[in-house]
């Protein structure tokens, strides 16, 4: 069980090869398309309904859609690059979404691959679990807190092939 177990965040498969979160965002936008499309003319003939009139400039809604809900603010906080403070290990954060997951890279300094990033809120505030997956790194977690006030990230990172833990802090890398 990997420090992410521990602290009860569900694990993910880490399928390689594969594109599951892609495969599964085009799935439900095809079928949020499905869902929200008109039938046709042809469609409403059949069932007695008159035919829709032939729509006109005038009769289109000029009313933007309505936005998404915005990420809470200690999310957004969250976005950037982060260095460890005991080496070259870098954190970039580079989106969120409100499902809490985070596009992330890990650097040291060359690209470490990244299996899952996750955002959550918890009794200690906003937290960030990374875990690595690539040679070197197979299961590395990042357990780590958002201390706004310092605008720090501070917590544990966990090698499970070592099987060690280390506590640690990231400074944001200014821009």
């Amino acid at each position: 069980m990997n420090h992410i177990e521990r602290v009860g965040v569900k694990r993910w498969p880490v399928h390689v090869g594969r594109t599951w979160p892609a495969t599964g965002l085009l799935l439900a936008l095809a079928l949020g398309l499905a869902a929200c499309s008109k039938p046709s003319e042809g469609a409403s003939a059949k069932a007695g309904a008159p035919a829709p009139a032939p729509a006109t400039a005038a009769a289109k809604s000029t009313t933007p859609p309505a936005a998404a809900p915005a990420l809470p603010e200690p999310v957004r906080k969250l976005l950037g690059r982060w260095v460890r403070s005991d080496g070259g290990y870098t954190l970039e954060l580079r989106s969120a979404d409100l499902s809490g997951v985070l596009d992330a890279g890990y650097f040291n300094p060359k690209s470490i691959r990244v299996s899952r990033a996750v955002w959550m809120q918890g009794g200690g505030g906003f937290q960030v679990a990374v875990e690595l997956n690539d040679v070197g790194y197979p299961g590395a977690t990042y357990l780590l807190t958002y201390d706004a006030q310092n605008d720090r990230l501070a917590g544990k990172y966990t090698q499970p092939a070592m099987q060690q833990s280390f506590d640690i802090e990231f400074a944001r890398q200014p821009k």
